[in-house]
This record gives C-alpha cells, sequence and structure tokens, in this order.
C-alpha cells in the first residue's frame, strides 16, 4: 500500500481537491454509460452521423476524466480537447451558434479541478525540492 504522506502534494487541500475532482468525475462516467447502455424507447430513426461525432467527442471527455484519476494533466487537457471538439462538431452540424452551458459545467469543472490540483502538485514538489 502506498503512504499517502510521503507522495508528492499530499497535502490535505491537494487531496481533496483531487477526490472531489474524482468523485464528480466517477458520478458522471456512471451517467453517462447509463445513458449509452439504455436505449431511449422513442427513437425512431437512426442517430444522424454527425451526433455519433458530437457523442465521440464527449466520450473523449469521460475518458479523459477517467484518465485523470492518475495522470491529472493529460486527462485534464484530453476532457477539455473532447468539450472543444464537441462545441466545435455541434456549431459545425447544426449552423447554431447558442452556448451549451451545461455540459461544459458538468464536464468542464471536472477537468478544471484535476489540472488545478495537478498545479498545486507540482507547485508543493517544487518548494519541497532539496537544495
Amino acid at each position: 500500500m502506498v503512504d499517502m504522506r510521503k507522495q508528492p502534494g499530499s497535502n490535505l487541500m491537494v487531496r481533496v481537491v483531487r477526490w472531489i475532482a474524482r468523485i464528480w468525475s466517477g458520478l458522471m462516467a456512471i451517467a453517462a454509460l447509463l445513458m449509452a447502455v439504455v436505449p431511449d424507447p422513442y427513437t425512431i430513426r437512426p442517430i444522424p452521423t454527425s451526433d455519433w461525432i458530437e457523442l465521440g467527442f464527449y466520450w473523449l471527455a469521460i475518458v479523459g476524466v477517467l484518465v485523470a484519476w492518475r495522470w491529472e494533466l493529460l486527462g485534464g487537457i484530453a476532457c477539455l480537447a473532447g468539450l472543444i471538439g464537441h462545441t466545435v462538431a455541434f456549431r459545425i452540424a447544426s449552423g447554431s451558434w447558442h452556448v451549451q452551458v451545461l455540459p461544459i459545467i458538468v464536464f468542464g469543472v471536472p477537468a478544471l479541478v484535476f489540472l488545478a490540483c495537478w498545479a498545486l502538485s507540482c507547485r508543493q514538489q517544487v518548494v519541497k525540492a532539496p537544495e
């Protein structure tokens, strides 16, 4: 078992922030998995290709926050890239320029929290570096 006290960036604030991001991203991944597994009973037409592309970017965001459990920087960047890709694909496919705030909050906040946690950990490593 790894002793958290000996890991870099392991003070209480960083651990609390890290677990907030992990719980949020875990709930988000469970909800996304349920939406993917449980079909919509009211769907009568096949899903258009543009929707598959948009959903692919959402899956990149979900995989990104799950990767961030281990590698905070890589996962946070992947999640934000998925959000940006989805937004661009949505705007190109639909021609609509309205802002979708809910997906940005639901997916973006945990990614930003993981990135903040990574930055805090790096800052602590610099402060604690031997001279």
